[in-house]
C-alpha cells in the first residue's frame, strides 16, 4: 500500500528550520485531503514528536487527550486542568520538542480565548525554548484568519505559513503507477478527474481500474463514495452562505469566466458576484482571477477554478445531483456527452505543467519568464510565454485530439493570425508557434521548421522519470 509520496522539497523546508537553535511556529494548511497529516508524520519520523488532533468537543476531554499523549513522550502522567497547565508542562521541557496541533481551527469553537493564551505563553517563551509548534488546518480561510489578521491574537506569530498543494501532474502519474501500469492519456484523465489529491487518487488506486471512466463511475455513480465530496469539504469552509458559494462555483466550472457571465447564470447581484469572487480567490484560494498575460485591462479579469476535483465535481456531480439520485444511469449518460469538451478544457493546464516543467529543467531549446493565456475581445490563443530580455514571444494552440498534417497547418496559420494582434515589441521580437496536442503527425519535419511541437509522448519523457519516487 502506498502511504506517502515523496514531497522533498516541503520536507527540506521542514527540517530547516528544525535544525535551527530558536523555537518556531510552523503553519501547514490547504485543502481537505492532501496530505498535510502524511507530510507531518514523515518529518517527525525519529524526532522527539507529540501529536494532537483536535475534535470538537469539552475541554476537559481535550485536556485528558493533551495528558495521554504527552505522557507517553515525556514517560510521565501530568496532570492537565488548563491550558496554562499544558504550556508550562511544555515550556518546561529542555530537550528540543514538536509539538504538533491537527485541525488547529476547530479550538475556536473549543473556546475562542485559547487563541489568545497560546499568544501569551509564545511570546513569553519562544526567545528561550528551542521547541517547533507544528500547526495543521484544513479549512484555508479559517487558519488564514487566525494567523494573517492583524485583529487576532496569533497574527505575525508564525514563522512560516506553508501552503500544501496538490501533487502536479506528474507526481500524481507516479502515485497511480504504483497500482496500473498507465498509458499518459489514461494518467491525464485521472488527473483531469481527481486532480492531485492523494486522498483521491489512492482511492482511485485502491478501488478503481486502469480505466479512468470506469474509476469514476465507481466511485461518484456506483458506490457514491465520492459523490459528496466537495459539498462535505466546503460547507463547511463556507458556512452559511455555502450556496451562494457553491452557485458561482458551479458557474465557473461550466465556462463563465467574466464577472457579468457569472452574475447571468447565478441570478446574484453583480455587488454580491464581486465579494464572493474575492474571497474565494483571496481567502479560500479556490478560485484563480486571471488577467491576459499581455495588454491585460483590470477589467478583463477571468476566473478559474484552481483545483481539478473542485472543478470537475461542480460541472459533473453539483450540476447533476438531482439526475443522479433520480436516474444515475440517465445522468452518467449526459456527463459522457460533455466530459470531452471537459478534457480539452482541462488540457490546456496541463499544456501550461508540462512547459514549465520542461523550463525549469532547461531541456527546451527556448526559455521563457512568463507563462499564460491572452485574449483581447473575441480572439484568445491558448498559451504565450515571453522572454522578455531576448525579446521572445511563442504561441500555442492546445488540442485534445490526435492532428494529422492538414490540421496542424491551418492550426499554425491560425496562430499566426491571431499573433499579430498580439501587441509586444512587434517590431524587435523574435516569434515562434506551436501545438500541444495528444498525438500530432510528423512531429520531426515541423521541429526542422522550428516549430514548437508536443505530445502526450513527449510528456512520457518526464513521467519515467517520477515513478521511482513513491515512497512507504
Amino acid at each position: 500500500m502506498v502511504g506517502f509520496i515523496d514531497r522533498k522539497n516541503e520536507l527540506h523546508i521542514l527540517e530547516d528550520i528544525y535544525k535551527s537553535n530558536s523555537s518556531s511556529l510552523v503553519v501547514i494548511y490547504g485543502r481537505r485531503r492532501v496530505g498535510k497529516t502524511e507530510l507531518s508524520r514523515e518529518f517527525i519520523k525519529g524526532k522527539k514528536a507529540v501529536y494532537f488532533f483536535i475534535e470538537i468537543k469539552p475541554e476537559s476531554l481535550i485536556f485528558k487527550d493533551l495528558e495521554e499523549s504527552l505522557g507517553e513522550i515525556l514517560k510521565i502522567k501530568p496532570r492537565i486542568d488548563s491550558w496554562d497547565d499544558f504550556f508550562d508542562l511544555v515550556f518546561e521541557q529542555k530537550e528540543k520538542l514538536i509539538i504538533i496541533f491537527d485541525e488547529f481551527q476547530n479550538l475556536s469553537k473549543v473556546n475562542q480565548a485559547i487563541f489568545s493564551k497560546f499568544q501569551k505563553y509564545w511570546d513569553l517563551n519562544h526567545n528561550k525554548s528551542r521547541h517547533m509548534f507544528l500547526i495543521i488546518g484544513s479549512y484555508v480561510g479559517m487558519i488564514k484568519k487566525i494567523f494573517k489578521d492583524t485583529k487576532e491574537p496569533l497574527f505575525g506569530r508564525a514563522t512560516m505559513l506553508f501552503n500544501l498543494k496538490s501533487f502536479n501532474f506528474f507526481d500524481s502519474y507516479a502515485f497511480l503507477n504504483a497500482f496500473y501500469d498507465l498509458e499518459t492519456e489514461n494518467a491525464s484523465k485521472f488527473y483531469f478527474i481527481f486532480g492531485g489529491v492523494p486522498k483521491y487518487l489512492l482511492l482511485a488506486g485502491q478501488m478503481g481500474t486502469c480505466d479512468p471512466v470506469e474509476t469514476f463511475k465507481k466511485l461518484f455513480i456506483d458506490t457514491k463514495i465520492l459523490a459528496e465530496e466537495g459539498k462535505n469539504i466546503l460547507t463547511l469552509e463556507f458556512g452559511s452562505e455555502h450556496r451562494s458559494y457553491f452557485s458561482i462555483l458551479e458557474a465557473i466550472s461550466s465556462g463563465n469566466a467574466t464577472p457579468k457571465e457569472i452574475s447571468d447564470y447565478t441570478g446574484l447581484q453583480p455587488g454580491a458576484v464581486s465579494k464572493y469572487l474575492h474571497e474565494l480567490v483571496n481567502n479560500y484560494e479556490i478560485v484563480i482571477g486571471e488577467k491576459p498575460v499581455i495588454m491585460s485591462r483590470a477589467r478583463d479579469t477571468k476566473y478559474f477554478l484552481l483545483d481539478n476535483f473542485f472543478n470537475f465535481w461542480f460541472r459533473f456531480i453539483y450540476r447533476n445531483s438531482r439526475l443522479l439520485e433520480i436516474n444515475p444511469e440517465r445522468a452518467f449518460e449526459l456527463i459522457m456527452k460533455e466530459i470531452n469538451s471537459y478534457f480539452g478544457k482541462a488540457f490546456e493546464k496541463l499544456a501550461v505543467e508540462y512547459l514549465i516543467e520542461m523550463n525549469r529543467k532547461g531541456s527546451q531549446d527556448f526559455e521563457f519568464m512568463d507563462i499564460g493565456r491572452w485574449w483581447h475581445r473575441n480572439e484568445e490563443i491558448d498559451i504565450i510565454t515571453l522572454n522578455k530580455e531576448k525579446k521572445e514571444i511563442s504561441f500555442f494552440e492546445c488540442k485534445w485530439s490526435s492532428l494529422d498534417t492538414k490540421e496542424a497547418e491551418l492550426i499554425f496559420a491560425e496562430l499566426k493570425r491571431k499573433a499579430t494582434l498580439v501587441k509586444w515589441h512587434n517590431a524587435r521580437r523574435k516569434e515562434r508557434y506551436g501545438i500541444i496536442a495528444k498525438d500530432i503527425r510528423d512531429k520531426e519535419k515541423y521541429r526542422r521548421m522550428d516549430y514548437l511541437i508536443f505530445d502526450l509522448r513527449d510528456f512520457a519523457t518526464f513521467i519515467n522519470g517520477k515513478t521511482n519516487k513513491i515512497m512507504r
